[in-house]
């Protein structure tokens, strides 16, 4: 019976996909209901079949809806920017966003825990839709937390609009005297210092988005956020090999080509020997009078102040040093400069791989782009 009805749908070339799609739900929902009032009368043991069937049609239903949001997000591109997509790119995709239990989806958007999102998923209070303005009638109600969706999905809930999925990777502009951490020791909570849980959206701390790695208290510039852990170790490892672009603000002039052979063959520190690559030297202006604003406690301990040279009584020249590392150790660039003869005064980090801090303003977050995200992604 439903293959005759498609058949003859088949041949009507007016009628969409997606028409099709809604057409043969249809017809499976009423044969089930036919086929369970049947069989309950035949058999005592119908409930099994009942379980069976109602499987069925909730996989033909979730089958369905996927295909329409597919469906739905490629109508609403301009013809001039639609392209085939490759069967690479799909998968990229699937991968990105995969299918996922409905109970699942909502903990990583910060709902709550897994126990609490599962109830959530069983209220009914959830619906999903193809995109943000499809009406309140036409949205899909999620019937339970078995249920999956793709992870990217548009979802409802009491009709109102859920923020998205935590994005996999962020970047941020850190200022100079704040803390790479997400909350400061206890010991040194007296001296009201900043720190980078202060700054984070909320919903972004419930999800486990965290920094990866740190920067130095007095140290500005790129921090990338991650909220796959995974993600995170391949970021770190030195196995990696991972590149960090720096530049930073030195006293004195600099002999660029004695320089970048010192750091090419390594410079020996206390934590090892390290080598880094030189890009550029540029004259600099000097250091900025911004002053550590955290609250000085009689009697505190401050190592971090070490091999940082700034000396308000120098009225040299200063240069501007890009170099690249490859290694992330405790103050390793600022060591190596002072060890070549170049204290440091000011130190900002600009890249991490294949995110850069470009035009991105102190103290703002921006999501990854396609690019960066596609980088990433192969880490993984």
């Amino acid at each position: 019976m439903v293959l005759f009805h498609l058949s003859s749908l088949m041949k009507c070339s007016s009628l969409t996909p997606a028409f099709i799609n809604i057409y043969r739900t249809t017809v499976i929902q009423q044969q089930l209901q036919q086929s369970t009032t049947r069989y309950n009368k035949m058999y005592h043991g119908g409930s099994k079949l009942l379980f069976s069937l109602q499987s069925f049609a909730t996989s033909a239903n979730t089958r369905t809806r996927c295909y329409l949001e597919d469906q739905s997000t490629a109508d609403s591109e301009q013809p001039a920017q639609k392209k085939q997509r490759s069967r690479k790119q799909r998968m990229r995709i699937a991968k990105q966003f995969p299918m996922q239990r409905i109970d699942k989806v909502l903990a990583d958007r910060g709902l709550g825990t897994r126990s609490k999102t599962f109830e959530l998923a069983k209220s009914g209070r959830i619906a999903t839709a193809s995109h943000e303005n499809v009406p309140f009638e036409e949205r899909t109600v999620i019937r339970g937390p078995s249920e999956k969706v793709r992870s990217n999905a548009i979802l409802f809930i009491d009709g109102k609009l859920l923020p998205g999925p935590t994005p996999l990777l962020m970047a941020y502009h850190k200022p100079k005297w704040m803390l790479s951490v997400m909350e400061d020791d206890k010991k040194y909570q007296d001296q009201e210092r900043r720190h980078l849980g202060q700054v984070l959206a909320p919903r972004y701390v419930r999800s486990g988005m965290h920094p990866v790695g740190r920067l130095d208290y007095d140290t500005s510039g790129l921090i990338l956020f991650s909220s796959d852990g995974k993600l995170t170790n391949k970021l770190l490892h030195p196995k990696q090999g991972i590149e960090k672009e720096y530049v930073a603000t030195v006293k004195g002039e600099v002999n660029v080509e004695d320089l970048k052979d010192k750091l090419a063959k390594g410079v020996e520190t206390t934590e090892g020997v390290h080598k880094a690559v030189l890009l550029e030297v540029m004259h600099s202006e000097g250091p900025s009078d911004e002053e550590d604003p955290r609250k000085r406690v009689e009697g505190s301990e401050d190592n971090e102040e070490e091999f940082d040279d700034k000396d308000d009584d120098y009225d040299g020249p200063y240069s501007d040093v890009r170099l690249i590392v490859s290694e992330g150790k405790y103050r390793m660039v600022r060591r190596m400069l002072h060890n070549c003869g170049h204290s440091v005064v000011e130190l900002r980090r600009e890249r991490h791989g294949a995110v850069r801090l470009d035009d991105l303003k102190v103290g703002e977050f921006r999501e990854a782009s396609e690019e960066e995200l596609e980088w990433a992604n192969k880490l993984l």
